[in-house]
């Protein structure tokens, strides 16, 4: 007998299918198997069961099927997709109790994002339930202000228009996602869905009841907010006395449940000298922490969230220093070609703001592509707006295209945009800090 197992996600297009474990990073690509893997569901089944109803689909005989059948239920069971009951006749791959995705790096993005690549569509979807936060954090691209909240129904409009696409991961964010009043339904909703769950907080609002609730979710992970381990550094950034304590009670709480957690950790002036604490504080949790030092400029283009950021002095001496937290691979050469794509904009990811406005990637909200009131997510997804910032080649970016650190720079729309109100214009202290970054890891 086997099971599907709950953090396995199946989508089919035209004759290929894709199955996929987040937990693992295993993924693997069929050809003509949709019918043996509607089969497969999260309860148990017997092989022989699953044989005969896809010879009834077929009206064939069991023999003519069955050893098609076994080929992909095998590769099931390679690839740790299901569960196998003693009764099988299966090999069980032992597990090893590592969680890839949760624990260690990013796994390679093929072959799922090949499959989605290939045939045209969306595999992320980011949602914000809100543009409103409980935390005024210092280097946040959000102006602080007043607070948008989206009506659950249009969440829910565009949460099955993107399963309907074959969409296969939602990131729900904010602002701080648990201030909607909706935030609980929405989860479950997207739960029933077949939907991969990533929720991004601060966690301070996460009570009893949330804990529950996400362990009933059961997300990928839960992507937190936590710059500094000391709680007066931490506070500071925030501006909220007490919430570094919140926070790392609610860290501690979801991992008592089992829930996976991911700690996001941006590196400025005031958190400059806690790199070493939280990457023991999340080694210690064995938990993911991703570090970086880039503060992009506010959506207003006052840019005044930046005076928090890193000196370049300041910059290499933390990262001559910690190399093993902080990372960057030079591109290929053939990625910094004139005629070739500049960044990565609209391959994989669409993002829904707190307002229902669909915009083209994280934090370029400046660019408004559609409206889920009106707009379906194909149509936006296929439209001329988003297609526009598809076609965007290196040779475009006139300065970058020819600069010798090209390669270790992403050269970036959104933040250009962000920083100087022309996405075609980058800021120049940006040029300081990637000759730094190809300094310090081109000797590495």
């Amino acid at each position: 007998m086997i099971c599907l197992k709950d953090n396995v996600y199946i989508r089919h297009v035209k004759d290929e299918s894709v199955v996929w474990c987040p937990r693992t990073g295993g993924c693997t690509v069929l050809r003509n198997a949709k019918p043996v893997l509607d089969e497969v569901k999260r309860e148990w089944r017997r092989i022989n069961d699953i044989v005969y109803a896809v010879a009834q689909k077929f009206g064939c005989a069991v023999s003519e099927v069955r050893e098609g059948v076994e080929a992909v239920v095998e590769e099931l069971v390679s690839q740790r997709f299901v569960e196998v009951g003693a009764t099988s006749g299966m090999s069980v791959v032992p597990e090893n109790g590592q969680d890839a995705h949760s624990h260690g790096e990013d796994d390679d993005w093929r072959p799922l994002g090949d499959f989605y690549m290939r045939h045209g569509l969306p595999s992320e979807l980011h949602i914000d339930l809100t543009d409103g936060c409980n935390e005024k954090c210092v280097h946040c691209y959000l102006p602080h202000g007043g607070a948008h909240y989206i009506n659950k129904e249009i969440v829910f409009k565009v949460l099955k228009e993107f399963r309907e696409a074959q969409g296969l991961t939602v990131f729900v964010s904010g602002g701080e996602c648990m201030l909607h009043r909706d935030f609980a339904e929405i989860l479950r909703y997207a739960k029933s869905l077949d939907l991969n769950i990533i929720v991004m907080s601060n966690l301070t609002l996460c009570d009893k009841e949330t804990v529950a609730l996400l362990k009933e979710i059961d997300p990928q992970f839960v992507n937190v907010s936590l710059y500094a381990v000391t709680e007066a550094i931490h506070d500071s950034i925030t501006q909220i006395p007490s919430s570094c304590e919140k926070t790392k009670s609610a860290i501690d709480a979801l991992q008592a449940v089992n829930v996976h957690i991911r700690i996001a950790a941006p590196f400025m002036r005031e958190n400059k000298d806690c790199v070493e604490e939280l990457r023991d504080y999340a080694a210690k949790r064995h938990v993911h922490l991703v570090a970086d030092t880039d503060i992009f400029g506010q959506l207003d283009h006052t840019c005044a969230n930046q005076r928090h950021s890193l000196t370049t002095r300041e910059l290499e001496k933390l990262l001559l220093a910690h190399k093993d937290v902080f990372t960057l691979r030079c591109a290929k050469p053939e990625h910094c070609v004139s005629d070739v794509k500049v960044c990565d904009i609209g391959d994989a990811r669409l993002n829904l703001d707190a307002e229902g406005k669909y915009y083209p990637c994280d934090g370029f909200h400046g660019a408004i592509i559609g409206d889920a009131r009106k707009d379906s997510l194909w149509g936006v997804w296929t439209g001329e707006a988003l297609n526009k910032l598809r076609a965007l080649k290196n040779k475009d970016f006139c300065s970058c295209a020819s600069c010798v650190d090209r390669a270790w720079c992403k050269v970036c729309p959104m933040r250009n945009y962000n920083e100087t109100g022309d996405m075609f214009t980058h800021a120049p202290w940006r040029c300081e800090a990637t000759r730094i970054y190809r300094k310090v890891f081109e000797e590495k």
